[in-house]
């Protein structure tokens, strides 16, 4: 059995939807469009492409749209795309003959980022999931696949692609979507305020470059925090917010306050620092600190694409917070 039901989330996105749905035509079984409050022609374009729409009252909850989703597809497995989002045509034969002899309850595919149009790996995100197999959403936003059961070992990694072209649109499409994001944020009951919320909040004043918002979220996140290697990032974020800020010395301060430094990068931004500030001989000293660091690979190393951006967050490069000791013991000796 290798039916396949498609759930797309969607506001006005009239302006990628078409590139998505195209991309799945000789995939899917049933498309199911979630609409949480489109006012543009996303409804007319759905239809062109035989999507089901379902009207959802939004209530400030992806993850409550995305189950109304699994809830209504029909289909043997399930896959859950973005809108603004592609499927990559090339491998979609490949993909069938997976689905139709699997053992497997569900795929974690490959997602490419597309920034100022160049490629770039985003990571694995559970993607394809076995319909009725005990999963559901979880988080207002940035929601996430959990499932009742043990499901670890039942998960296959593939290297089939989604494009995401979010990071790719214009400059006032990602800043609208950084405040809207913010919105939700701020209706959250201070519960649920813990150490990934304010990381994820900072990262949204980080986007709108909101450097000192960002900062502020950042600190609470480190207050909160006990592990080495988590405050040693957000030390690289609060550093690298002085800096495009333009506030030398205040990351130079910063940087001394603390000993959270395992990010090689952390040196280079500081040489940066002193280099601006006039003080060579600091420059060179961090520098050649930095340059040792990426020699013997003690450091995890990041894109210099990131460290050149000013609003581009390291997930866009595959990193992932919430599995830092996870990514680092298999990748790094530490």
């Amino acid at each position: 059995m290798n039916t396949l039901s498609v759930c797309i989330i969607s506001d006005n996105e009239e302006s990628n939807l078409t590139r998505c749905l195209k991309s799945l035509e000789e995939i899917a079984d049933e498309i199911i469009l979630i609409d949480i409050g489109f006012t543009d022609y996303t409804s007319k374009i759905a239809e062109r492409f035989n999507a089901k729409v379902i009207k959802f009252p939004w209530n400030n909850n992806y993850s409550s749209a995305r189950n109304k989703a699994l809830e209504v597809a029909k289909m043997d497995w399930i896959l859950s795309i973005n809108s603004n989002e592609s499927l990559d045509t090339s491998q979609i034969n490949n993909l069938k003959k997976i689905l139709s002899k699997s053992s497997y309850i569900g795929y974690k595919l490959k997602v490419i980022n597309i920034i100022d149009n160049k490629n770039f790996d985003g990571g694995y995100f559970l993607r394809i999931i076995r319909n009725k197999s005990g999963f559901y959403y979880k988080g207002r936003i940035n929601e996430v696949l959990y499932n009742k059961n043990d499901y670890l070992n039942k998960i296959k990694n593939t290297d089939y692609y989604i494009y995401n072209f979010s990071l790719n649109d214009n400059n006032s499409n990602i800043l609208e979507n950084s405040n809207s994001r913010i919105s939700i944020y701020e209706k959250y009951e201070t519960k649920e305020k813990d150490i990934i919320y304010y990381y994820n909040l900072g990262n949204e004043y980080y986007i709108i470059r909101n450097y000192n918002s960002a900062i502020e979220n950042y600190l609470i996140s480190i207050s909160l925090s006990t592990n080495f290697y988590i405050n040693s990032y957000l030390n690289l974020l609060i550093i690298k917010s002085y800096y495009n800020m333009k506030e030398y010395k205040k990351a130079i301060e910063f940087y001394n306050k603390n000993n959270y430094r395992y990010f090689r990068e952390i040196y280079l931004l500081i040489s940066f620092c002193f280099k601006i500030e006039n003080d060579i001989d600091k420059y060179k000293e961090y520098m050649k600190s930095y340059l040792i660091k990426a020699e013997t690979n003690i450091l995890m190393g990041f894109s210099l694409e990131y460290l050149n951006s000013n609003n581009i967050l390291l997930e866009s490069f595959g990193f992932n917070i919430n599995n830092l000791l996870e990514y680092f013991s298999a990748n790094y000796k530490i």
